[in-house]
């Protein structure tokens, strides 16, 4: 037997499907089959080829949960270049150095670095407490602008640098000390090379010359503008300035798009960047509730997100909506929202059904870019707000802190809520009788102040400048969002209340005299076996629910997603008939929600 011939018979080859197509996989391994070259599905000590799309060694460590280099000795781990040479010669041929990934870097990759075990605080964020307040202000700020920056750029490198800033960034809002020596992160996971040298230089002079060349940059400040136009993204605000656009009213003047998001978005831009402060929030809970219970009695819905977490501030308002009786939710959404039509609140929005299967639980699905997507049923749109809810607030320094309640609202509670009670009585003409029949029979989150006798349960919520708006939700929605496009299973609603809402465009409407703000609401539905699972998913933060998921993966062989935990090596799903059963089920200290803050 010839050398050439042994070889082809000793040889296994093992595709990593990073970065690859389904499809494209599959078409490989055909190819592979007809000339009898030999590919496993499975990674094990026998593999002679590994191929790879990756272009940096550390990465093939880390999507194998490999801790070091030698782990792979003897296995050459070569591109994609090398399985199209075998393929066009009919056989696998012999690795040149064009084909081998490169072993050798003159520094290590951050996003890439293996947590050391050793560390002086648990590896994933979930395992931590991570509040809202914390003493590492400066730094947090500095690799904020980073991870915004590497975002923004929007290359599959940059995604990995804006996730390694915000890991360390959420190391060091854990941390239970004001950061003064760089040697204070020595047993530190997740803290690159890239993020101590940012760290190091703001402790020696006060800044960090990238940051600060960065927030001098006019295209990171376009950037920034244009994406915070709703419904535009990195790659169009590119196009933007391509286009030599440095203003909205220039987008508004040239940029002509079918997408309702947009429409909306340029035409209540000045609303909609305007951050929702809590006695807002507040409302349009009441507001909400008060339909909901004409629809579906006793209803449990819930307000998730940042404001779930403490925020003072959002940038829409994102309420959960479940039924003790499992089945009662099917069809209430589009009751809901005809009813809040009926009242002239809705300017517009999409109404998306369910796509949830029982095998999406078990199904093996990644992480996006921006995040994991469900399967709920929701409606994602814009409704109007009195402005003189915001006035109030202003007026009154934020006094109301929203809280959750677990159970029905007391009338202790209700008082330290009376700002935003009179507001919502007066504008929605919701009585206290009425008042009194909703907290009878619904679960809610209502408002109580800094000086409630439980103080456990109280979220101190104070103003804070957020460079994402809302980092866990806001994505994750704008994904959703983008996922409605062109799909059959969608209702767009609007207010047909009025001639003027009817008749006239969203910029009409919005230059002209109005009392009202736009605001962006989310609306989504639940089944009650698992409402606390969405619970937890949506209250977030991104980084809290990315690392609960790769934490049940890799150390519980179970899969986690908003719908529920699904235990692979028994494989059956683990219900929760709480939120702390949820992280008792997945072997977590609980963590109150003002402490997801990661």
């Amino acid at each position: 037997m010839s050398t050439s011939t042994k070889m082809e018979s000793s040889s296994l080859v093992y595709i990593l499907d990073a970065k690859i197509q389904k499809q494209r996989l599959k078409d490989m391994k055909n190819s592979a089959s007809k000339r009898k070259i030999k590919v496993t599905d499975t990674f094990s000590i026998g593999v002679t080829h590994l191929v790879t799309e990756f272009k940096e060694y550390d990465q093939v460590l880390r999507k194998l949960d490999l801790t070091n280099q030698s782990s792979l000795d003897g296995i050459e781990v070569v591109t994609l270049q090398w399985f199209a040479d075998c393929i066009r010669a009919g056989k696998v041929v012999d690795v040149e150095q064009k084909h081998r990934l490169q072993r050798a870097v003159t520094q290590r990759s951050e996003e890439v670095e293996r947590p050391s075990q050793s560390s002086g605080l648990p590896e994933y964020a979930c395992q931590r407490a991570t509040p809202l307040q914390h003493m590492n202000e400066k730094y947090t700020k500095a690799l904020e602008v980073l991870e915004k920056y590497a975002d923004l750029r929007e290359s599959d490198h940059d995604y990995s640098r804006a996730l390694a800033f915000r890991r360390a960034s959420c190391v060091l809002k854990s941390l239970p000390f004001a950061l003064s020596s760089i040697q204070q992160l020595r047993n530190i996971t997740n803290i690159g090379d890239h993020s101590k040298r940012v760290i190091q230089e703001i402790l020696e002079d006060g800044e960090c010359p990238e940051v600060e060349n960065i927030l001098k940059d006019p295209w990171f400040h376009k950037m920034k503008l244009f994406t915070e136009i709703f419904g535009i993204g990195p790659s169009t605000a590119k196009q933007f300035i391509a286009k030599g656009w440095s203003t909205i009213n220039e987008v508004r003047n040239g940029h002509k798009s079918a997408d309702w998001r947009v429409q909306w978005g340029l035409a209540f831009h000045e609303d909609l960047i305007t951050p929702v402060v809590r006695q807002e929030a507040c409302y349009i809970y009441e507001l909400v509730l008060k339909h909901l219970r004409k629809v579906l009695p006793g209803a449990i819905a819930t307000v998730t997100g940042g404001f779930r977490r403490g925020k003072a501030s959002g940038h829409d308002v994102d309420i959960l909506i479940t039924h003790p009786t499992e089945d009662k939710v099917t069809g209430a959404l589009p009751r809901l929202l005809h009813s809040l039509e009926a009242t002239d609140t809705i300017l517009h929005g999409r109404h998306e059904r369910s796509t949830y299967t029982d095998d999406v639980i078990s199904r093996n699905t990644k992480l996006s870019t921006r995040g994991q997507l469900d399967h709920f049923e929701k409606w994602i749109g814009i409704i109007k707000v009195p402005k003189k809810i915001k006035a109030n607030s202003d007026n009154e320094g934020n006094g109301v802190v929203l809280n959750v309640n677990e159970g029905p609202v007391t009338d202790k509670s209700r008082k330290l809520c009376n700002g935003a009670h009179k507001l919502v009585n007066e504008n929605t003409d919701v009585n206290e009788k009425d008042y009194d029949t909703v907290t009878n029979s619904t679960s809610v989150i209502y408002s109580r102040n800094g000086a409630s006798e439980n103080a456990s349960n109280v979220m101190n919520l104070e103003n804070e400048e957020n460079l994402e708006n809302d980092v866990s939700l806001d994505e994750v929605r704008n994904e959703q969002v983008a996922s409605l496009e062109g799909s059959v299973d969608v209702t767009e609603l609007r207010s047909v209340q009025g001639e003027r809402s009817h008749d006239q465009t969203p910029a009409e409407l919005a230059a002209g005299e109005r009392d009202w703000l736009a605001r962006r609401v989310d609306l989504i539905v639940a089944p009650y076996s698992q409402y606390y699972y969405a619970l937890v998913g949506w209250t977030g933060s991104k980084q809290f629910n990315r690392d609960a998921r790769t934490y049940s993966d890799r150390k519980l062989n179970m899969m986690l997603t908003s719908h529920g935990l699904y235990d692979k090596t028994l494989g059956k799903k683990i219900p929760a008939s709480s939120e702390r059963e949820v992280f008792d089920n997945l072997k977590l200290p609980y963590h109150e929600p003002w402490d997801r803050n990661c």
